[in-house]
């Protein structure tokens, strides 16, 4: 699907409906409040709990999917979208396999071509390699941390290579390497494909100022198939007078 609604308030072109995987999240919740606050519906999709997301406009709708592994839930949870937005994070449910993106990119494939949806960005760590390039050390160094660290960092390198490896190949997919938190600065971030030359800093933007940038993606396409980093511009440090 292809359709598009412009705004006055953002200068991009925005989807008209949205799925949202880990909408009760920081992420996934700053996603639905832009949607709100630009007339986007959306259908946020969550493992339970579906109370959790709250001030559902009209036209929008909460989805429980327990499993990634369950095509026909997704499929109807993604019905009406324009895109898909994945702000999955690791959680203590996480060690359960159908809770995870990377060991179910393809039943989620199926179901987002089942309901004509074909645009899916993921986040992800600006530590991340780009899909088909090596796993860099400090991915492989935060993947044998215990506990939620670990299982975080290794999930997160698993969709990476997951996608140099091949999956989603019918998508326009965009895995979003984010320099975001809930302390981050709520300021347009700047996107490149690599640091050579590129604006960025290693400082997080808020979860709202990914969101907006998420959903002007989503519609611009201008990363498809593509890994850019998404973080603040880099600071201008300004001569002190003497």
């Amino acid at each position: 699907m292809n359709n598009i609604m412009s705004t006055s308030v953002i200068d991009h072109p925005l989807p008209r409906h949205v799925a949202v995987f880990g909408a009760a999240g920081g992420l996934g919740q700053g996603i639905l409040s832009v949607c709100r606050e630009h007339g986007i519906s959306f259908t946020a999709i969550v493992r339970s709990r579906p109370e959790r997301v709250t001030d559902v406009p009209e036209g929008s709708r909460v989805a429980v999917v327990t499993s990634l592994a369950d095509r026909d839930a997704l499929t109807e949870a993604f019905s009406g979208a324009d895109a898909v937005l994945a702000a999955l994070g690791t959680t203590s449910t996480s060690f359960d396999t159908s809770a995870l993106l990377s060991a179910n990119m393809s039943t989620v494939e199926e179901a987002m071509l089942t309901a004509d949806v074909d645009r899916i960005l993921m986040i992800n760590t600006m530590l991340v390699s780009s899909p088909g390039q090596s796993t860099n050390r400090l991915m492989r160094f935060f993947s044998w941390f215990p506990g939620k660290i670990g299982r975080g960092a290794t999930e997160q390198q698993a969709v990476a290579d997951a996608l140099g490896n091949g999956s989603f190949r019918s998508l326009r997919w965009t895995l979003v390497r984010a320099g975001v938190n809930g302390k981050g600065k709520d300021e347009p971030p700047v996107a490149s494909h690599d640091w050579s030359g590129a604006q960025n800093s290693w400082f997080p933007v808020s979860y709202r100022a990914m969101a907006r940038w998420m959903l002007q993606e989503a519609a611009k396409n201008q990363f498809v198939r593509a890994a850019p980093l998404v973080s603040r511009r880099k600071p201008v440090w300004k001569a002190s007078k003497s």
